[in-house]
């Protein structure tokens, strides 16, 4: 029996070896950079669950599985002679001392904001024209995800308003457009508009709009399933109850929230 070090991220690399090797796993034999895809993604989104549960247990086993993610494709381009685990380590700590000048150079950052601006200048001169700004954004993100890093992107180009006052008045503008907008084509290209400038209106207010609507989800899912057990509980179907009881349970739900340390003012 080989000796094991399953504490280290050289275990985990030896381990992965072993399964895609000689009397390996037939299934871990199969996977390619493309057969993960979906996996990597999936896995990403179980981490932001635990973190918005702040489940501590929870966050050490989905960080495992990135990690495992990570290794597979670090070990899939081994095998190809595409690149190796030390390419990877070393590009990404070439960059972390590239982009820390007031850490490992002569630059002064004495606030968060003052080392943002320098990432972000040490970005522009790496990307020196071979792309846009909003160019690298992978297509693939969520629309939600991808219109926040728009946001940030063309307001740290100094494409921005003066105060939170001008966000909210286009998201007034915005909400007017769509009260007059005549056809389907119309109202779905305002609806983008306003979904659009309340991404705006929650980078303002340094809110991560990915992680409120989720969490927005979570919360109406809560409350409408107990509205379901509600009903259910008293034999009658949910769909069958008028707007007024329905509304009422909604409250009742809101309210059970609130007590479980889920408050919130609307």
């Amino acid at each position: 029996m080989v000796q094991r070090d399953e504490s280290t991220f050289d275990g985990l690399r030896n381990l992965l070896s072993r399964l895609r090797g000689p009397g390996g796993c037939p299934w871990d034999k199969e996977q390619t950079h493309k057969s993960l895809r979906s996996s990597l993604l999936e896995e990403c989104y179980e981490v932001l669950e635990a973190v918005d549960r702040s489940d501590v247990v929870g966050l050490v086993e989905e960080l495992g599985d990135i990690m495992l993610q990570l290794a597979y494709h670090c070990q899939i381009a081994e095998e190809n002679g595409e690149f190796t685990y030390e390419d990877v380590c070393r590009r990404i700590n070439e960059k972390l001392v590239r982009r820390h000048p007031h850490v490992f150079g002569d630059q002064e950052a004495k606030t968060a904001r003052q080392a943002e601006m320098n990432w972000e200048a040490i970005k522009e001169k790496e990307r020196a024209g071979r792309s846009t700004l909003l160019g690298g954004l992978p297509t693939s993100m969520p629309a939600l995800a991808t219109s926040q890093a728009i946001s940030h992107r063309a307001a740290r180009a100094g494409f921005e308003w003066d105060n939170v006052a001008g966000v909210l008045g286009k998201i007034s503008e915005e909400l007017g457009e769509l009260e007059r907008a005549m056809t389907q084509q119309e109202r779905e290209h305002e609806v983008g508009d306003v979904l659009f400038s309340l991404v705006n209106l929650a980078r303002w207010h340094g809110i991560d709009a990915e992680s409120a609507l989720r969490v927005a989800n979570t919360r109406f899912r809560g409350r409408f399933n107990y509205m379901e057990a509600s009903c259910l509980e008293h034999g009658v179907a949910f769909t069958t109850i008028p707007m007024d009881e329905k509304q009422a349970l909604w409250e009742a739900a809101k309210k059970r929230q609130c007590c479980q340390g889920g408050c919130e003012t609307e």
